[in-house]
Formats: C-alpha cells, sequence, structure tokens
C-alpha cells in the first residue's frame, strides 16, 4: 500500500514489523519475516535513503547491524508525511511538465495540419444544409460506375436527404452498378420500408438487414464515400471523403456489417421463430451490457425510447427478471453475450 511512497512490499513489511516490535534485530527481524539476513538488510537501507530510519546508540544485541550501531525507525507520522510531501511535489512537476508537453504537441500537430500539403485536392469536401446534401448523394450515386455500398438506418420517404432515393438506385441497377443495402431489422416491417426494399430487390439491389447500424454512409466505386458531419445529427451537413486510407476503414466496416447482415430472403422465416432471441435483442443485450443508457440504446437499434423499454420489459418477463443486473446474468447464462 506504500508503493507509491517507494516503498516495495518487502520494504514495507520490515516497516511495519519495526512499528510493531521497535526492539528487534536483523536477525529476529529476518526470522520473524521468513526472509534471510541479506534481504532485510537490503529493506532496511531503503529505509534510511527514505529517511525513515536513523543510526542511534550501540546495541548489545547479538543479532544487532555489523556497523555497531541500532536503525531507529523516524516517527511515522513525520517520516511518511515527509515522503507524501516530496511525493506530492513530484507529481506537481509531472502534471507541469504533461502540460508543457501536450502544449508542445498540440502546436505541433497545428503546424503539420497547417501544412495540408501531403493530401490530394479536393480529398475531404464539407456540405452544409438539406438541399447541399442532397444533391451531393444525388451526384455521388449517378457517378457510380461499379458499386454502391450503403448504410441505410432510416427512412425511404424523400423527408430527409439521407432517405433511399429507390428510382435514383433503380436507374444506377439497370446500367449495371452492384448496389447493396444495409438497413436495420426494427424498420423491416414498416410497410414503407418493405415496398422500398421489395422494389429495390426486384431491381437486382443486394439487401441485408442488422441490428444496429453506426450511420447513414454511402461509398461509391470504393474510392469515394459520403457521411453525415454528426453520426446522429445527418440533418447538420455531409463530408466527401476520398482519402484512400479512411476509405479502406470504411469498407472495412460495410464488409464487416454485410458478413453479419440477414439476407433479405430469410427475415421471413426468422420472424416465424418466435422462441428465439432476435438480432436485434441480442444487440440490445450487448448495449446494455456495455453500460449504455437507454436513450443510447434506442438511438443505436433506430427505434424510440418506449419501444427501447418495451423490448427490455419483455426480455425481464422472458427471463424472470427483475433488474438489468439480473437480465445481463440470464443473457450470459443463456449464451446471448
Amino acid at each position: 500500500m506504500l508503493q507509491v511512497l517507494g516503498l516495495d512490499a518487502r520494504t514495507e513489511s520490515v516497516y511495519r514489523l519495526m512499528l510493531e516490535q521497535p526492539g528487534l534485530g536483523v536477525d529476529a527481524l529476518a526470522d520473524a519475516l521468513g526472509e534471510d539476513r541479506a534481504a532485510v538488510l537490503t529493506a532496511l537501507d531503503r529505509l534510511a535513503d527514505l529517511a525513515l530510519l536513523r543510526s542511534g546508540t550501540p546495541s548489545p544485541a547479538d543479532d544487532a547491524p555489523p556497523a555497531g550501531n541500532t536503525l531507529n525507525l523516524v516517527p511515522p507520522r513525520a517520516g511518511l508525511q515527509v515522503l507524501l510531501a516530496r511525493r506530492e511535489e513530484d507529481l506537481r512537476r509531472t502534471q507541469l511538465e504533461m502540460e508543457a508537453g501536450r502544449a508542445a504537441v498540440a502546436d505541433l500537430l497545428a503546424d503539420y495540419a497547417a501544412l495540408g500539403r501531403e493530401s490530394p485536392a479536393g480529398a475531404v469536401e464539407r456540405f452544409t444544409g438539406d438541399e447541399a446534401v442532397r444533391r451531393c448523394l444525388e451526384d455521388l450515386i449517378l457517378h457510380a460506375a461499379t458499386g454502391l455500398c450503403v448504410f441505410a438506418p432510416t427512412g425511404t420517404g424523400g423527408s430527409t436527404p439521407w432517405d433511399l432515393d429507390v428510382p435514383l438506385y433503380e436507374e444506377r441497377l439497370a446500367r449495371g452498378v452492384r448496389v447493396r443495402v444495409l438497413h436495420l431489422d426494427s424498420t423491416a416491417g414498416s410497410p414503407e420500408r418493405r415496398r422500398a426494399m421489395r422494389t429495390l430487390a426486384q431491381a437486382g439491389a443486394e439487401i441485408r438487414t442488422v441490428p444496429s447500424l453506426p450511420m447513414h454512409m454511402r461509398i461509391a466505386d470504393g474510392d469515394s464515400a459520403v457521411l453525415p458531419t454528426a453520426a446522429h445529427e445527418s440533418v447538420r451537413g455531409a463530408v466527401v471523403i476520398r482519402e484512400p486510407g479512411a476509405l479502406a476503414g470504411l469498407r472495412a466496416l460495410f464488409s464487416y456489417l454485410w458478413d453479419e447482415g440477414t439476407p433479405l430472403d430469410t427475415e421471413a422465416a426468422d420472424a416465424g421463430a418466435g422462441t428465439d432471441y432476435s438480432a436485434q435483442e441480442r444487440a440490445l443485450l450487448r448495449f446494455l451490457a456495455d453500460g449504455l443508457t437507454d436513450e443510447a440504446v434506442a438511438r443505436k437499434l433506430g427505434i424510440s425510447l418506449r419501444s427501447e423499454r418495451r423490448m427490455i420489459s419483455s426480455l425481464s418477463e422472458r427471463f424472470g427478471t427483475h433488474s438489468r443486473f439480473q437480465l445481463g446474468l440470464q443473457a450470459v447464462q443463456r449464451g446471448l453475450l
């Protein structure tokens, strides 16, 4: 417990025993602690270095230190408080050094960002306002020549720029562009979304559902992507990314979620398995286990807070639990986490 003050475990044991039995010499300390004499002498040297021991008067004990003096403990209140004050001063100095280092790093990053000569022109572009975002998305889709990868958490009705423009995607499909769409389990059951997905599937789109999606996203031909500037507030604006390193990460994210998704033609069969736990329910349990609030879970699942709480109540009833902790235990025991 005193390691923060510079005492290792053995030295602390010697120190505590000397406090309890101040008359013990080196050999007696070694016997009591089950240590050899050299180890105890090393601990005593360390205590002396920390100014917790001082030389005293000659001792007649047979096991006195070789120097012929007895080493007496400095009163703990004085000795430890001095060490504590010294440690606090070290920490204050370290904090000052960290702050200076942080400022230096910030300056270096600012200088590096100011160079800006390594990024190709147009590697990142920003768009603000619904109309600008809509035009940006249309341009990306219309110029796709080989493939489109789509994260579509919500919407097909055109109320926001990120809603799927079904006729536009149909046009691309007719020109031989491969279109892959990921959308949420929670929106698969809405009549509007079912109609849109069925239309796209009939036109040749590949469609899968997942329990949660991090954001809206469109990737065209693997070399340009459009994302909202704020993950959960897509109305703010959009950013176009053409930086190869960033695109590699976005493509990998899409591939990972695509492999985890459920193909559209299996949704009906999955929906009939009433005794199974859906992917959405498993995702909810995982988010709860990660400590997310109800609001954050609902947002990630693309459902309302009321629906999220109904899901928790339903799972609690099925598990026979009365708290989140019990729900988590049951989820682990049933192999759902």
